[in-house]
């Protein structure tokens, strides 16, 4: 029988084994530590910094086909800009009669059927309206910019450059395209779809061959929504015959926009 003594005895006992008992280290705990943006920073960019392959490769793209040393960049930005086409109107009397024209209409018949009917003639005028827009933006730095399309023959025929610019002022750039004080300019001009563009590749090839000065290729950007590949194989094409792409910085929808938008109504 166990008495009272014997449990005092072991209670005493007990409480000596836990007093000298040792409790491993486990060494200090640190409180976790905040990370800041600037210390996650990987290979110089930090976590914000990213972006998207898309749009790195866009970028790309952007310099690729719109650099240049004359600000063409950032004038053709404004080719769909109404204002800009209205001065472009102002000093082009055919194309003040053409605009003249589809105001007439529209004051005379304000149906949605006829203005669609204008709508879609100045859509097919889109094109004029950009090769005027690049003369324009162009002149400053050439000596002579030709009125009327000249017709030059070729090995399968005879075709009229677009726009034909003499006697560069200085040494300038556009795109590729390194032109020396007093060379001459020739271009091809497209403005249109993805679509439209493409299928106008085996023409402009044709084109450039008439081009009897430095020759270069201007498409709106809709160029750069056609796969890489189609891309590649098409300026490959067109490195051969000696000419060149550029890329204005505006969409056709963008000018065909602002060349309605441009009528006084």
């Amino acid at each position: 029988m166990t008495t009272l003594f014997d449990i005092g005895t072991m209670f005493e006992a007990l409480k000596s084994s836990i007093e000298t008992a040792k409790i491993p280290d486990v060494g200090k705990i640190e409180p976790i530590k905040e990370v800041t943006l600037d210390e996650g920073m990987q290979d110089g960019h930090s976590l914000t910094d990213v972006k998207p392959e898309q749009e790195l490769q866009e970028v790309q793209e952007v310099d690729k086909y719109m650099s240049d040393d004359i600000g063409l960049k950032e004038k053709t930005a404004e080719f769909g800009d109404p204002d800009y086409i209205g001065e472009i109107r102002h000093d082009n009397e055919k194309i003040n009669q053409v605009l003249s024209r589809a105001e007439a209409s529209l004051q005379n018949d304000s149906s949605d059927l006829n203005y669609q009917r204008v709508s879609e003639n100045l859509e097919r005028y889109k094109g004029t309206i950009f090769e005027h827009e690049l003369k324009d933006s162009l002149k400053d730095k050439f000596e002579i910019v030709e009125d009327k399309q000249q017709i030059v023959s070729t090995e399968w025929g005879e075709t009229k450059p677009d726009v034909v610019l003499r006697g560069a002022q200085e040494d300038i750039r556009i795109g590729g395209l390194e032109i020396k004080k007093g060379e001459d300019l020739y271009i091809e001009a497209k403005c249109g779809s993805p679509e439209y563009i493409r299928n106008e590749m085996g023409h402009i090839l044709k084109q450039v061959e008439g081009h009897e000065g430095n020759s270069l290729v201007v498409v709106t950007k809709d160029y750069l929504e056609l796969s890489p590949e189609v891309r590649a194989d098409f300026e490959k094409k067109l490195a051969e015959k000696g000419s060149h792409i550029y890329v204005a910085d505006v969409t056709a929808s963008e000018v065909s926009t602002g060349l309605f938008n441009s009528l006084r109504l």
